[in-house]
């Protein structure tokens, strides 16, 4: 992108950071971090007034143009936003379609959306269609690459373009600037990153993995996933509420109680850490509630678990250990871990949802246009939880990968967490270690075990003059006299992370021609190993210098 289509270049956020870094370890795979959200119209649409409401409100979030960008001598990863580049909508007319084929082509057309692959670097990352089944029943679908957008910029996203259609906006209003997402890279800028540091590592200090429900996965499964959906009645959601009252605690902790009690039982243990992700919106921010862009962060969780503690004893202290950390909730997960020399702390979601503008179930409307939302956000960990209340009703969904689960263990797992989240609202006093009813054993797998830097049969790793030419590059990037380094040495014990592994990447095609991808360095983070897997790759393919 040349200087003139630049409009402004903004730092990323910790999530975005992660988010490109397996953007990069997958090599751009189908599906990974790609979202969707729908809107199904049933009833009088003007198509086009839709249609023109959405092209206007893409216009005006500038966060929606960017692209990002690894800086090749620095190595610092940055959003660049262009000055056109704006996404589109585009419509697609199934009328013409027999009826009874005419879901079936919704869904593979909405699939297809899902399945296109992203270029980070190469802006729109969203993409609009409009799709018309009948007179009367439309359905609006936004796909984007998560590193866009969080959850709740995408309802306000939504909810701004039914705003739009409802009501025509002025020159004066099209033309108003929306609160500068800039604003947050400079908040983010200001907080006190030595404070963050020691408030984690005091929050994990003696935590130890002994073991992964899903070793050798990470990230992406959303191509595998698998979903239970279950619902706790009003009497049951209105009891958690009285003693979320009553305790001054949150529906939220009250879940993740439940769910750090079942991930005790499968991992067999009595320490856990999930990954959960938070709103990052900060308070102090004016204007960050609605504000479109990336906020949200994931950020350990860690579950200890007690068992002479009662039920509301863990409750209790589980939010005040979290109320401790909300100030340094900016910090990246991969920095944690790095901070904490952990690399996979945890390999399970946890989120819960409750966003604002076009709720689950949008109010009524007088022009007897029905609008119902729905999408595809499933997430891309081996196993998660989300919650949210839908009405008077607490609802959670369970998501895990089918080829690593089997689906009847899954199934007790679903269906035992309304049956906790009951015992922790109708006997709090129960103490922990009484809670030996959930009917799910343990899933023990064995950490794996890091490569080392040495053949099977002992010899001295080949490729010497490419691993001291590697050897330079990590004396450079990680800021390593190269007096200290050697073969033997592991790149995530010298203090390397995941950006750090891509402008490695960079620098090897660029310096010595040959292709070193970020995936390659992670599995074979042994300077020696990676010399290895770096000449036994072919030689990068000459590529024209970008102007």
């Amino acid at each position: 992108m040349s200087d003139a289509a630049i409009e402004d270049v903004l730092p990323v956020t910790p999530l975005q950071e992660g988010l490109y870094f397996e953007w990069l370890y997958r090599d751009g795979e189908q599906a990974s971090y790609v979202l969707q959200d729908t809107l199904e119209f049933e009833g009088p649409l003007d198509a086009d007034r839709l249609a023109g409401a959405a092209t206007a409100v893409f216009a005006r979030h500038p966060a929606l143009r960017a692209g990002f960008w690894m800086r090749p001598r620095t190595g610092q990863l940055v959003q660049v936003v262009g000055k056109a580049a704006e996404p589109t909508l585009t419509t697609v007319d199934l009328t013409g379609a027999e009826a009874a084929r005419r879901d079936t082509e919704l869904r593979e057309l909405l699939a297809g959306e899902l399945r296109r692959r992203h270029d980070l670097a190469k802006p729109p990352l969203l993409r609009g269609v409009l799709v018309r089944l009948g007179p009367e029943h439309h359905v609006l679908a936004l796909t984007y690459h998560h590193i866009l957008l969080d959850g709740w910029s995408s309802s306000l996203l939504l909810k701004e373009i039914i705003d739009g259609y409802d009501r025509s906006l002025t020159p004066a209003e099209a033309a108003a600037a929306p609160n500068p997402y800039r604003a947050y890279g400079a908040w983010l800028a200001s907080r006190d990153r030595a404070a963050a540091e020691a408030a984690w590592r005091d929050h994990l200090s003696g935590f130890r993995p002994g073991s992964r429900l899903a070793p050798g996965t990470a990230g992406n499964t959303a191509l595998d996933a698998r979903h239970l959906t279950r619902r706790m009645d009003r009497r049951a959601t209105e009891r958690l509420r009285a003693l979320a009252r009553a305790d001054s605690l949150t529906l939220n902790t009250l879940v993740q109680t439940a769910w750090g009690l079942l991930l005790g039982r499968l991992r067999g243990s009595d320490d856990v850490v999930i990954g959960r992700t938070v709103g990052g919106r900060p308070a102090e921010l004016p204007g960050s509630d609605s504000m479109i862009g990336m906020f949200a962060n994931t950020v350990p969780a860690r579950i200890r678990l007690d068992p002479d503690e009662t039920l509301r004893e863990l409750c209790g202290r589980l939010q005040r250990e979290q109320s401790r950390l909300v100030r340094h909730e900016f910090m990246g997960l991969g920095a944690i871990q790095q901070l904490c020399g952990q690399r996979d702390l945890c390999d399970t979601g946890y989120a819960f949802q409750n966003l604002p503008g076009t709720a689950r179930r949008p109010p009524d409307r007088d022009d007897g246009l029905r609008i119902t939302p729905g999408g595809d956000n499933t997430p891309h960990y081996p196993l998660a939880l989300m919650a949210f209340p839908d009405g008077e009703e607490l609802t959670t969904r369970l998501t895990y990968a089918g080829s690593l689960f089997e689906e009847a263990v899954m199934e007790k797992v679903a269906s035992a967490l309304p049956l906790v989240l009951d015992r922790i609202a109708g006997d709090p006093h129960t103490r922990v270690g009484e809670v030996d009813d959930l009917d799910v054993v343990p899933l023990f797998r064995p950490v794996d075990e890091p490569a080392r830097g040495r053949r099977d049969d002992g010899a001295e790793l080949p490729q010497a003059k490419v691993a001291a030419a590697l050897i330079g590059l990590l004396s450079e990037i990680l800021d390593v006299p190269e007096t200290r380094l050697g073969a033997e040495d592991d790149f995530f014990e010298l203090g390397g992370g995941s950006l750090q592994a891509a402008h490695l990447s960079i620098q090897v095609r660029r310096t010595l021609g040959l292709e070193l991808s970020v995936r390659q360095i992670l599995d074979n983070p042994v300077i020696g190993d990676m010399a290895r897997a770096c000449t036994d790759a072919a030689p990068a393919p000459s590529r024209e210098r970008r102007g």
